[in-house]
């Protein structure tokens, strides 16, 4: 009796340490996000903006890339690498009170999944600050120094299934769908 309950104690221990390890967010080099960026939006260089240092107008971001192909109006694809993982969890956690607070609020119809290393949308948000209700599918994400925002705004199938394709390929948690 005693081997079975040390048995079942660090079975259940391993259970619950996958089960946290399946809830981290991995990170992912700025090359690899472009070149599967590259692939599932059939984007060329022109419809990939990127900036470093300077460029990007905020002293604590070493690097940004924003997808910007033609069809950009419905679809959100960044990349942005901070100076060091304190900065990177400030502006996740920036998003973060926000997303909590729009849903705490009711102003949403839909699903959001918060958790601390990533926020999913399926879901009609309603912001708090009299704009127009939007469509939203997809996640931000939070690994090391680096935030990852792949969405869409259209609400159309075909386009949640090509945000599931880019979140697959990167291995980042896709949404449940509403």
């Amino acid at each position: 009796m005693k081997n079975f309950k040390r048995f079942v104690a660090v079975a259940l221990v391993a259970v619950m340490a996958m089960g946290f390890a399946g809830c981290g967010v991995k990170e992912i080099e700025q090359k690899d996000f472009k070149d599967v960026v590259k692939d599932i939006m059939d984007a060329d260089k022109e419809d990939l903006r990127e900036y470093e240092g300077k460029e990007t107008g905020v002293d604590y971001i070493e690097t940004e890339m924003y997808y910007r192909g033609e069809d950009s109006d419905k679809f959100d694809i960044q990349f942005v690498e901070y100076e060091d993982e304190e900065a990177a969890k400030y502006a996740f956690d920036e998003d973060y009170a926000q997303i909590k607070f729009i849903k705490d609020h009711d102003g949403v119809d839909g699903k959001i999944k918060i958790s601390k290393k990533y926020i999913t949308f399926d879901a009609e948000v309603e912001p708090y600050y009299d704009a127009d209700t939007q469509d939203i599918y997809g996640g931000i994400y939070l690994a090391g120094p680096y935030i990852y925002t792949i969405q869409c705004s259209s609400g159309k199938d075909k386009d949640k299934d090509v945000v599931d394709d880019l979140l697959k390929e990167l291995g980042l948690p896709r949404p449940s769908r509403a």
